[in-house]
């Protein structure tokens, strides 16, 4: 039998949907426990597509002459908190 690899992005949804249900504290502490458990293998699942990503991108550059180079990729500072988004933590200023 063969197994479908999920999209990322029905993944992230998976994840955000564990996410919400643990928020909203509906849930006993057993089904928390096991949603938590399913969400830290989502993560897990979710970092590894995200190296492979990164892997292909480092891969397929290439330099202004054509030729491929590699050249690891490098998120800029805004790439990590874009305009507009804030960690939970955060009270807004």
């Amino acid at each position: 039998m063969v197994t479908k690899t999920k999209k990322f992005e029905d993944e992230l949804k998976d994840l955000e949907t564990i996410v919400n249900q643990i928020d909203s504290g509906e849930l006993t502490l057993e089904e928390s426990i096991g949603a938590f458990e399913r969400g830290v293998m989502l993560v897990k699942a979710l970092n590894g597509k995200l190296d492979e990503v990164e892997r292909k991108v480092e891969l397929l550059t290439r330099s202004a002459g054509g030729e491929l180079r590699t050249a690891p990729f490098e998120a800029s500072s805004d790439d990590e908190h874009p305009a507009g988004a804030r960690d939970d933590d955060e009270t807004p200023r």
